[in-house]
């Protein structure tokens, strides 16, 4: 019986990994200017093919951008984190051909990112006793989320900071567990590392440092292990942050620390409550409200441990995890938030709409809510039906929210699917119909499938995760069918 439960776990994630490669396949070359000549001009460096990291030089030797008349200006380009460099370097020694190279990168991308359903179905494995179909099912769903999908077929940091974000989950669940050194060290590791991806990963090994500071105030057996633990983030951060500000100096960039700051006065400005709004349904939307149901059990699985004491909290493997998730999470919704705060040419020239629905920021640790919203809405101890009227006025009320929203960005017409790829088709559908109510759809067509999927697992679970499954693939198909790197106004 085990050896069956293996294979059907190894045949899942191979169908992962080859949904994944089918969206990239046909790509030969970076297409997201500047993200990705950033991190693959850094990547070929590290291989030691080049002897410095010079994206201009990079560009010449990129089939697509060979042509110098055509050569963008790399001039005061932004910097971005080595980590992901790093990951796929190696690729660069197996091959001199750039095209080559891409394609092996996107063949590592969607093993990466697959690695997602493993990481997940281990956790939930620890923190629930479910039956094994039931398990993998939910991970599998998690797994095929539309966002996810089209992050492989792109050679940037997401492919590495969606499942590490889910991996500090688990190694803390982990080390809640069982206390070991062991286990604080790789929780301590990838907390930090997660800075070395990406700057806003400083959320995440910010939020790691702050729960360990709790759990060695509150536990004194833990001060050991939580002093450790501290040690190592910090390390981690303090180098990266070195190394980072020589890779810029080098590659004649400037890094993104003060961006931050420079906004900050922008949480004073109502924009900054309208992207609040716009985020928070972007969440929604793009997950089938799965989102909306993950936010409170998160709460309530705190709450529930808050009540006797902080300790039980903390030392507690699951609502302990689910604290440094919501601490995580929030600094990284926030942040992102203030980091597009100030940014004109977005909101105020192009009249875009990806700074009131930039989803991508915060799918670092949708994984996590969307599997507790499944969790909840496959918990058989759930009195979902007596609720049914609530989820009816919840619906109601997203929809009234959603109405009145679409009203007020009725102007804001462009949305590209890289920065809020869980409202893809329905993008792509509003810009056919030439219409000024055609962004209409991006709103309401997600909300049906939201209707339809929450009557189901009313009626019955499997039913429901059919749906929620359906749903996810079909989306993943209208982006494997329509993403490619010709649609620049979609991608890029």
């Amino acid at each position: 019986m085990a050896s069956y439960k293996n294979i059907t776990i190894i045949i899942l994630y191979l169908i992962l990994v080859a949904l994944h490669l089918t969206a990239s396949w046909h790509q030969t070359a970076a297409h997201i200017i500047p993200d990705e000549v950033s991190y693959l001009a850094q990547a070929k460096y590290f291989s030691g093919k080049e002897t410095h990291p010079d994206t201009s030089e990079f560009l010449k030797q990129e089939s697509s951008f060979s042509d110098s008349d055509i050569l963008p200006d790399t001039k005061n380009w932004h910097y971005y984190h080595f980590g992901y460099p790093l990951l796929v370097s190696p690729i660069y020694w197996l091959t001199d051909s750039p095209s080559t190279a891409y394609k092996g990168i996107m063949v590592f991308n969607s093993f990466l990112l697959s690695s997602l359903f493993l990481i997940i179905f281990a956790w939930i494995k620890k923190i629930k006793e479910l039956d094994f179909y039931t398990n993998i099912s939910i991970s599998f769903i998690v797994s095929i989320y539309p966002a996810y999908i089209i992050q492989s077929h792109i050679g940037w940091a997401e492919n590495a900071l969606i499942p590490g974000f889910a991996l500090c989950c688990l190694q803390l669940t982990h080390h809640l567990k069982t206390h070991s050194i062991k286990s604080i060290l790789l929780f301590a590791f990838t907390a930090g590392l997660q800075y070395t991806i990406h700057p806003r990963g400083l959320a995440s090994a910010l939020a790691a440092m702050l729960f360990l500071i709790g759990l060695m105030l509150v536990d004194k057996d833990r001060w050991r292990h939580s002093i450790l633990g501290l040690c190592i983030i910090s390390g981690v951060v303090i180098s990266t942050k070195l190394i980072a500000d020589e890779m810029a100096s080098l590659m004649n960039t400037h890094t993104q620390n003060n961006t931050v700051i420079t906004n900050l006065f922008s949480i004073l400005e109502f924009e900054f409550f309208t992207a609040i709004i716009g985020n928070l349904l972007y969440l929604t939307l793009s997950t089938l409200g799965l989102f909306l149901f993950g936010l409170p059990e998160a709460l309530k699985q705190v709450a529930s441990q808050a009540r006797t004491s902080i300790k039980n909290l903390l030392t507690n493997e699951y609502a302990g995890s689910l604290v440094y998730v919501l601490i995580a999470s929030s600094f990284t919704f926030g942040l992102s938030i203030i980091f597009l705060g100030r940014n004109e040419t977005w909101h105020e020239t192009s009249k875009s709409l990806d700074f009131f629905l930039y989803g991508r920021y915060n799918e670092t640790f949708l994984s996590i809510f969307i599997t507790l919203g499944l969790l909840w809405l496959c918990d058989p101890q759930q009195p979902i039906r007596k609720h049914s009227k609530i989820f009816k006025a919840a619906f109601w009320l997203l929809s009234t929210v959603c109405l009145v929203y679409f009203l007020y960005l009725l102007d804001y017409q462009y949305l590209r699917s890289i920065h809020s790829p869980g409202l893809f088709p329905w993008y792509f559908l509003s810009t056919i119909l030439e219409s000024r109510y055609s962004n209409a759809i991006i709103f309401f067509a997600p909300l049906l499938w939201t209707w339809l999927t929450l009557q189901l697992f009313i009626e019955n679970t499997r039913k429901g995760l059919f749906t929620a499954a359906a749903y996810f693939l079909f989306i993943d198909i209208s982006l494997i069918i329509y993403i490619t790197p010709e649609l620049q106004i979609i991608t890029g």
